[in-house]
Formats: C-alpha cells, structure tokens, sequence
C-alpha cells in the first residue's frame, strides 16, 4: 500500500472546518492520507484591507508552517497532497506581492 500525506493550509478567518477544507480533509482520510493539518499561532489582527499587514500576517503564517513542515521527512511518502485555500482567498493585489 502507498504512503501517502495530505497537507492542509488554513486561510486567516477559514479554518479546516469549513467546507472547502473539512470536505478535502474528508475525502483524503477516505483514500487513505494521513492528514497534516498546519496551525498557525497568533497573527496580526484587524489585517482585512491592509497590505502591510497581510504581508505580516503572511510572513508569520509561513514561519509557523515552515516549523511544523521541516519536522516532517515528505520524502518518505509516495504521494504527497496539499490545500492552499491562501492563493483562493487573497485579494489580488497581494497574490502579486507573494508571488
């Protein structure tokens, strides 16, 4: 049987329990993926309309994930499944800054 994990990315304010992400975890338990569910810690508040503070918020998020992410060997895995509900939830003009 294949090794597999799936990665999940939560978006400020769209945790794993909302739709896009509880039914993408669902179905990835069903196919038989261990489920990697990246928490982030405290984040800026108030960053709705604030491209600095998105920035922030996100260069925090990805510290918080790279922490959790560097303990796990990804190499070990056969098939490995990631959800970024970030890139369908920023605003345009920051995808453009990450990019």
């Amino acid at each position: 049987m294949k090794k597999k994990i799936a990665v999940l990315f939560p978006g400020i304010g769209y945790h794993t329990d909302k739709p896009l992400l509880y039914y993408s975890r669902k179905l990835a338990m069903e196919r038989g993926y261990e489920i990697i569910e990246v928490k982030y810690g405290e984040l800026p508040a108030n960053v709705k309309g604030n491209a600095k503070k998105m920035l922030e918020a996100f260069n925090k998020a990805l510290q918080y994930s790279k922490e959790q992410l560097d303990k796990i060997e990804f190499n070990v895995y056969d098939e490995v499944l990631y959800q970024r509900v970030w890139e369908l939830l920023l605003p345009q003009p920051m995808r453009r800054i990450i990019r």
